[in-house]
């Protein structure tokens, strides 16, 4: 619950964020992809906030040796491998991380009572809106949790054909605000160059060998040419070179309660 004095300091806080916040959908990932992407960040000192769908080996040794932050990741579009109700979903993802503050629906799936039982979970905030480069402030849900709308995702950018050479985006990423990026495992790894090329991978392999793609595997999958890891590297690079700031949701979300 909130009362109307507290969302009008809430609003004032959330007007002055800036800077970057990356955050990672596990997506049944095979545990290659996780260490694939995890390590690339954590190589470029990027903080991290990871939602996950299932217990990951890599993930949980990263969680007990660094300060990675991680989410929910439920999926409510049934059949669901989490459950078979939406109270069985939320049970099993909690489950998993029952420290957990925040959430984002796969394929962004929500409603009003998703999020009023999410929210007696114990959660706080959430990513569970995307844009397509809307630089969208932070918002107080109707649930009363605080909502960071994502800026990027890179499913949508390769549904929607657009460019991969980042200098000639650049400029969408220079004006202040804060963007929450999206990005998945499996197109980092194999460096998606188009949404088909990833949808035709998954079409081909039953569930179990995509739970399982290993190192071999990927390499073989991986697109040669201009692709979605390139892209998310060359943004990474922006970032550096212009000493442009990086948070973890949960930071974000600490600045301003």
């Amino acid at each position: 619950m909130y009362n109307l004095a507290e969302t009008t300091i809430l609003r004032q806080r959330i007007s002055n964020l800036n800077g970057f916040c990356f955050t990672i959908d596990i997506d049944w990932a095979s545990e290659f992809a996780i260490k694939n992407i995890l390590d690339f960040f954590e190589e470029n000192n990027i903080p991290l906030t990871v939602f996950s769908t299932h217990k990951s080996h890599y993930l949980e040794e990263k969680l007990s040796t660094t300060g990675l932050d991680v989410g929910l990741h439920p999926n409510f579009i049934f059949p669901s491998t989490q459950g078979n109700t939406i109270d069985t979903v939320i049970d099993y993802c909690h489950q998993l991380y029952p420290y957990a503050e925040s959430f984002r629906c796969h394929r962004w799936y929500s409603s009003n009572d998703i999020y009023d039982k999410l929210s007696r979970c114990g959660l706080k905030y959430e990513s569970n809106i995307c844009t397509a480069f809307n630089l969208l402030p932070p918002f107080i849900h109707r649930s009363g949790l605080i909502s960071f709308p994502t800026f990027f995702e890179d499913g949508a950018y390769l549904y929607h054909q657009l460019d991969l050479d980042f200098k000639n985006t650049e400029y969408l990423f220079s004006s202040p605000g804060l963007r929450v990026i999206d990005l998945h495992p499996m197109h980092f790894a194999v460096n998606t160059p188009y949404f088909k090329y990833m949808r035709d991978i998954k079409d081909r392999l039953q569930p179990s060998d995509w739970n399982n793609l290993d190192a071999d595997n990927i390499k073989k999958l991986r697109f040669d040419g201009l692709g979605i890891k390139d892209y998310i590297q060359n943004l990474v690079e922006y970032i550096h070179t212009n000493k442009l700031p990086v948070f973890s949701l949960k930071e974000i979300y600490r600045k301003i309660i």
